[in-house]
């Protein structure tokens, strides 16, 4: 199964609470256009579950404008402090299609990808920046890394 794990993008830097920092224009305007390269590029998206911090929600709702009809899950094992083993067992009691995204937050989606992969090496994820996954089960080893992709620079398998 492909899975998109995708850090949130560019948020402002202050707010009453981390939880309630939303999205710059230009890190709403970066998000969404990455993804309509995605569609276009023929990449499929058939879930959409999220942190409910408020920027992942929002960078959520425009990959859900881009691919319409799809509704957002929020998902607590997604916040930002959260550990990879949390996420394996929420993942695990879900029946995920292939093109499921998950929108988190740094340091997550790296320790994700490193354990997920059994790389051992954390990616480097900038704002909007999209691993995909083959996922063969939700558990440390259990998928490979086949490409990264951020806002901005040219995807990585055209």
């Amino acid at each position: 199964m492909k899975l998109y794990l995708c850090r949130h993008g560019q948020a402002v830097s202050q707010a009453a609470t981390d939880a309630l920092r939303p999205l710059t224009e230009t890190g709403e305007a970066a998000v969404l256009a990455h993804w309509q390269a995605l569609q276009a590029a023929g990449i499929p998206v058939n879930r959409i579950i999220a942190s409910p911090y408020l920027r992942a929600q929002q960078t959520a709702s425009c990959i859900q404008r881009v691919y319409r009809s799809l509704d957002i899950i929020t998902c607590e094992a997604l916040v930002p402090e959260s550990a990879p083993p949390a996420v394996f067992d929420w993942l695990q009691g879900e029946s995920l299609p292939n093109g499921t995204v998950l929108v988190s937050h740094m340091p997550l989606v790296a320790l994700l990808t490193a354990q997920w992969t059994g790389s051992g090496q954390r990616c480097g994820f900038n704002v909007g920046t999209v691993a995909c996954l083959d996922v063969e089960v939700c558990v440390a080893d259990g998928a490979r890394l086949l490409w990264m992709s951020s806002p901005g620079e040219s995807l990585p398998f055209r």
